[in-house]
């Protein structure tokens, strides 16, 4: 979840430095990096990496050009700003650009040169910020703020227990800036990065450790959202709609790890809550309206056949349908339509094969429409996770030979596990014959590398 919005910073004025007969060459030089610094952020894709490296290499120059002319304290402080800024943009910038390439240009490969080049910037951007002084020598509180939310976007390109570590730093650069001044933002950022360190404690601790740390995390978070939402005015401009999002995306989180299922319901209805409240605010967003059919995807899980199917049926009454009202190729929407109708088909298909088989096809039909732009989906694990569950529902629709197409280009690109052809239910029609045996056949050469 990322940040909902930067940390304020205000920039001094160079005007008190005209009084020298000609202007310093430092002071020209931050200028003109903060001239480029806008220029870039009007820019998108690769024109707006382009920019960011250069609006860096500009703000390097006037920091470098100190030596000969010092900026005044506050104007050092400023450039030092600047350039964690735009390295930080610089970085997300290369990110955004791999997550919308065309699927002919998307492999692991590529994903992973583009985090090679991400992390470096990141920690440049970071150690810029620690530069950001006051003149008590404390880091400065919207550097503080903004170098814990580097931390967090640094943190989703690591393994597991190394993102754990990342995050530990951003909580601690949001405590220091908490000290400084509170902030509904500050404290809504630091819930977030709360969030997902328990989501990643859970995959890396221990069962008895982890569930102390997790609950630890997450009842931290708890205390962060609820002081972030006293704080929060929406009259005076504050997003309260982004702070009620994230608390309910954070609250379904929680219940997806409870292992109590009565409480896990109880915190699913407060998600839905929140998000609900959300809505109210900002009718035109579709991100509320989806983790609401997230939500009530994920508590149908934990419940009986009959109540599951009231709130598979809730997914898309309240939620992904009020996405599509708003954005009709909403592909994330889609992909929510698609698997709420395949679950549906699942659970008709004992007692109401009829009704299982429309489900199906409305399940196919949604994940069709979300493949048609693959470039909206994100990464390159989620456009393959999409057509493996489009290829899932293909098969349970018994349109075999286009699902079998589908799996073959995935274990091309080593999209698909020998387990998940080999074990996946919704395989056992074909598991047995010629095509789809060759295909797990050559899912097992690719992976161990032959």
């Amino acid at each position: 979840m990322p940040p909902r919005e930067k940390a304020r910073h205000f920039r001094s004025s160079s005007r008190s430095d005209s009084r020298h007969p000609s202007p310093q060459l430092s002071v020209l030089a931050l200028e003109e990096a903060e001239t480029l610094q806008q220029r870039a952020e009007r820019k998108r894709g690769r024109e707006a990496v382009s920019a960011y490296e250069q609006a860096a290499s500009r703000f390097r120059r006037a920091l470098d050009l100190q030596q000969r002319s010092p900026l005044r304290f506050e104007r050092h402080c400023d450039a030092y700003f600047g350039l964690a800024e735009v390295l930080q943009k610089w970085a997300e910038a290369v990110l955004a650009v791999c997550r919308t390439l065309p699927d002919a240009d998307l492999t692991r490969d590529v994903e992973q040169q583009a985090s090679n080049a991400a992390q470096p910037l990141f920690r440049q951007s970071v150690e810029a910020y620690q530069q950001v002084r006051t003149g008590m020598q404390e880091m400065r509180a919207d550097a503080a703020v903004n170098s814990g939310n580097t931390l967090a976007a640094w943190a989703e390109l690591l393994p597991a227990g190394a993102a754990v570590q990342m995050l530990a730093s951003a909580q601690k650069a949001y405590e220091a800036a908490l000290t400084q001044e509170e902030d509904a933002a500050t404290w809504g950022n630091r819930a977030d990065a709360l969030v997902r360190q328990a989501e990643l404690l859970a995959e890396v601790t221990p069962a008895q450790l982890g569930e102390n740390a997790v609950g630890q995390s997450f009842a931290e978070a708890l205390q962060a959202y609820e002081k972030a939402c006293s704080m929060t005015s929406s009259e005076q401009g504050d997003d309260l709609p982004g702070l009620l999002h994230n608390w309910g995306v954070g609250l379904r989180s929680m219940a997806d790890l409870q292992q109590d299922a009565e409480a896990a319901c109880n915190m699913y209805a407060l998600a839905v809550q929140k998000l609900q409240a959300s809505i109210q605010f900002v009718r035109g967003d579709v991100a509320p309206h989806n983790a609401v059919g997230d939500a009530h995807v994920s508590w149908a899980e934990r419940l009986p056949d009959s109540d599951a199917m009231q709130h598979l049926h809730l997914a898309l009454d309240q939620g992904y349908q009020g996405a599509l009202h708003i954005s009709a190729s909403c592909s994330e929407a889609l992909l929510g339509v698609g698997e709420v109708h395949s679950k549906m088909g699942k659970l008709c298909l004992q007692n109401m094969p009829n009704d299982a088989d429309l489900h199906f096809q409305e399940s196919a039909t949604a994940y069709k429409r979300a493949l048609r732009f693959p470039e909206t989906l994100g990464s390159f694990q989620d456009r393959c996770e999409a057509r493996y569950n489009y290829a899932c529902v293909l098969c349970l629709c018994k349109q075999y030979d286009e699902g079998i197409l589908i799996l073959a280009e995935l274990q091309r690109q080593q999209g698909v596990s020998v387990h998940d052809l080999t074990s996946d239910p919704d395989f056992a029609d074909i598991r047995n014959t010629p095509p789809f045996q060759h295909l797990i056949e050559q899912a097992a050469i690719r992976s161990t590398g032959l």
